[in-house]
Formats: C-alpha cells, structure tokens, sequence
C-alpha cells in the first residue's frame, strides 16, 4: 500500500536475497542521484526495455500512452507489501506490482516517455512526486497511503483531474480513520504510537475536503462518459477507508473494462468481466471514483 527518519545511503542498494549491494546503474552522477533508492540491475534493464518502447509513442496523449504502457506491463505478477521495508526508502520495482503501485508505475513510466530526458533518474523523480508527500522522504508517515492524498497531490500538480462530480457523481461522506483505529494492520504502524499520532493528522486533514463518487447503481447511465486510460477508484464501503482498488478504464470492442494489477489472477491483466458487473459483483465496493490524465 516506519517511523524512522530517512536514512542517508552512501551507496547505491538493491535488494538480492535479502541483502543490499551495490547498484551497478554507473556514473558519479547517476550514484548521487540515486543514492537514496531501493532498486535492482533488473529494474534499470526493464525500465530501458519499456522507455525504448515508447519512443514511437510520446507524441500520443498520455491517456492514449498510459495504456501502451499498461499493456506492456500485462503478466507482471502482483506481489503486495513492496514498500513495507525499513527504513522508508524511494523503493522502484518493475518486476512485481500491486494495484496503486501498478497505476502510478505505469503514469510515471509515460511521463518519463513524454521527457526530453527519459532517464531511470527522471523516472525515479516522477516515482517520487507521485508517491510521496511534496515528493520528499520523510519516513513513513510522509508515504500518500491513502489514495485521496495521492489523488489530491496530483491533482494540484497538474498531473490529473478528478472528474467524479463532473460525469454526474454525488457528494460522499467520506471519513478517514482506518489507519490511526487499526495499527495492527501495518507492520511498521503496530509498535509507533507517534506515527499513529501523525498519521490520525494526515487523516483529520482529508476528513476537510470534499468527496464526489458515482454510486452502483448509477454506473449504467455514466460509463459512457469514461475514456480510455481513465483511472478508476473503487470506492470501498469500508469504515474508515477510501479507496479499494485502482485500475486504468479500457474499452474493448465497445465494452468497457479496465488494466489492472489482480489480487485474484496474480498478475497485470485487461479484467475479463465489464467494469460494471465487476463493480456491482463486489459488497465491499460502493461506487467509483474517476481521474482524467491531463
């Protein structure tokens, strides 16, 4: 989806059996810039394979892109709790994935595409700003672990645009609680009272916003308003929650599904089943939420 502070790496790491080792990306200043992530040989070799890729594409709007990306990426096997290492570290893996990190790999990934200098470093950066609060590392609190922050950063970034309340969405009464009421969910959430503290802080801070979603049994009369490489929020019916799972919208053949990272199939895959007997097939699901990439 931990309370020290970031700590100072000297050296490149990657993870291998457990252990860090030096990373092997070269160059004095490709060592500053990444000295502070968690990454792997694996990862750069991808990362090159996929930016190659999208050469011929970056002219496309990132909509359009973001789905060559995501495509690219169907059979990566989902692997959730990534990011649960200590200490909170930029970590980048394109070998495994789960679904927030599938969504903003992918839209990272295309951003660095679009770039006059389509670098590992760049797309580090891109990581970076998307997944943490005002793109800096902080420990663990300073994570977007809601995705409502996440969305919230991004938007005044210009990254995107929620467009739940255009398309016809209602108000929701969202409240956010599940973190700071259930620790013992998070490994490094369960024995840091403080983080606790900061975490209810950033929870208090969403509960002043606005929410717009469209509900069940509305979805129907507004998927025609869904555009390829929408991202799709699953709004969770969970107390305390907000979002459930996130996806990238799809057409296919005039149904529209969507690209996402299945906790069910294990791995990235165009959902077999049309987005609204999805949506309506799952309790814990209560509606949608829609971002537009700009």
């Amino acid at each position: 989806m931990k309370h020290l502070s970031l700590l100072l790496i000297l050296c490149v790491f990657f993870s291998c059996n457990g252990q860090s080792r030096s990373g092997t990306h070269n160059s004095q200043q490709s060592v500053k810039a990444l000295s502070e992530v968690r990454y792997s040989q694996e990862d750069i070799t991808l990362f090159e394979s996929i930016i190659d890729s999208l050469k011929a594409y970056k002219s496309l709007p990132m909509s359009e892109l973001v789905i060559k990306t995501a495509k690219f990426m169907l059979g990566t096997p989902y692997v959730a709790g990534t990011l649960e290492i200590d200490p909170e570290m930029l970590t980048i893996n394109l070998t495994k994935t789960d679904c927030i990190l599938f969504v903003e790999m992918c839209l990272a990934l295309s951003q660095t595409a679009k770039s006059d200098n389509p670098t590992f470093e760049v797309y580090c950066g891109n990581i970076k700003q998307l997944r943490y609060r005002q793109g800096i590392v902080d420990g663990y609190s300073s994570r977007l672990h809601y995705t409502s922050s996440w969305i919230i950063q991004a938007s005044g970034r210009g990254v995107l645009k929620e467009i739940s309340q255009e398309i016809g969405g209602v108000q929701l009464n969202q409240q956010f609680s599940f973190m700071s009421t259930h620790p013992d969910s998070y490994r490094l959430l369960k024995s840091d009272p403080e983080m606790v503290a900061r975490i209810r802080k950033t929870e208090e801070t969403l509960n002043g916003y606005k929410y717009f979603y469209i509900p069940k049994t509305d979805l129907p009369s507004h998927i025609n308003l869904i555009r390829d490489g929408d991202i799709i929020c699953f709004n969770s019916a969970v107390k305390g929650l907000d979002i459930a799972h996130v996806a990238y919208a799809y057409w296919d053949n005039g149904v529209l599904t969507f690209i996402h990272a299945s906790s069910s199939e294990m791995k990235v895959v165009i959902n077999a089943i049309p987005l609204v007997e999805y949506t309506n097939g799952i309790k814990s699901h209560n509606g949608l939420r829609i971002l537009r990439l700009l």
